[in-house]
């Protein structure tokens, strides 16, 4: 079953990416990518202004994962874990920051291996939740305002269902072990409180993407916007390149063309946010690494492990 779930991903990340390539050799706009990125330019309070959001979104999953070991640790640990795990992700072609921010809480607040892991692994997993549940009540809604796309929308809820499977059958010891350690910490008082600052930071993250999308004029709502965000971060399970090149690209541009957004435009709005989550991820990374150094050395070591710390 390993086998079977690893070429299933790899078949789909690399479809992904061929098609992008392909797109991209056929149908890409330089004229329409220029004329966004100065108008994206022409407005630079409104993209700090969704960085600053898209970042206070970190701040509440930080604060979550406080929470959820009752207060235990500093804030200051949970946001050095996420700034280096952000930068790490966007560096490799795997997600390898996880254990990085397990090590973190390990090695600087004193928690047991395990603790600081189950901690990470059952944000990771109320990340999930909250991605699905935001897909799926957007799922519902466009299917409504545009019936043309529900056979599209069956294929991709198709796909999504078959990894879902595959996950559940091939982890499902894990995750029995992982469920019985979040209804051990259901009990806490930090949990539920925990779990809706995790949900209301993927509403906020999809700040960046509305901000690039009304600068350069470019019409969908707010719900629209947090819908194709969680689509495009949930479709991020098939990365095959650092940060999900070519994945995060197409993924977005297929949920903005399902509200009358040409393809060609999505893939521009698609690059433009990117780039800006790029420079934010590496420049947090590199705050993270100044304020609490670690050697490359441990950190390529940590980022090939699949554990904890």
């Amino acid at each position: 079953m390993k086998s079977i779930y690893k070429s299933l991903k790899y078949f789909i990340g690399f479809g992904i990416l061929c098609y992008f390539i392909w797109f991209i050799a056929t149908g890409w706009d330089h004229e329409q990518f220029k004329r966004l990125l100065y108008q994206l330019i022409l407005h630079p309070v409104m993209v700090i202004s969704g960085m600053v959001i898209y970042g206070s979104s970190f701040y509440l999953k930080g604060i979550a994962t406080k929470k959820l070991l009752n207060d235990k640790i500093k804030l200051t640990s949970a946001m050095y874990g996420l700034w280096y795990s952000l930068a790490l992700n966007h560096l490799l072609p795997i997600k390898g920051g996880d254990v990085l921010r397990s090590y973190i809480l390990y090695e600087r607040e004193g928690l047991s291996k395990s603790a600081s892991a189950q901690s990470v692994i059952i944000v990771r997993l109320m990340d999930i939740l909250s991605l699905c549940l935001l897909v799926s009540l957007g799922i519902s809604y466009v299917a409504l305002e545009n019936p043309l796309s529900t056979d599209v929308i069956l294929v991709v809820g198709g796909i999504i269902f078959l990894v879902i499977g595959l996950i559940s059958y091939y982890k499902r010891q894990f995750l029995y072990q992982q469920w019985n350690v979040m209804l051990s910490l259901i009990k806490g008082r930090g949990f539920f409180y925990a779990f809706f600052l995790v949900f209301i930071s993927w509403i906020l993250e999809a700040a960046l993407l509305l901000s690039v999308c009304i600068a350069t004029n470019t019409g969908i709502s707010t719900f629209q916007g947090i819908w194709v965000n969680s689509l495009t971060i949930l479709g991020q399970v098939f990365q095959v390149t650092p940060g999900g090149l070519a994945n995060y690209e197409t993924i977005m541009a297929f949920g903005l063309n399902q509200f009358s957004i040409m393809m060609e435009t999505g893939i521009t709005i698609a690059v433009l946010t990117h780039g800006i989550k790029f420079i934010f991820s590496y420049s947090v990374g590199l705050y993270a690494l100044v304020k609490y150094p670690i050697s490359l050395t441990l950190i390529k070591k940590l980022s090939k492990r699949k554990g904890g710390a």
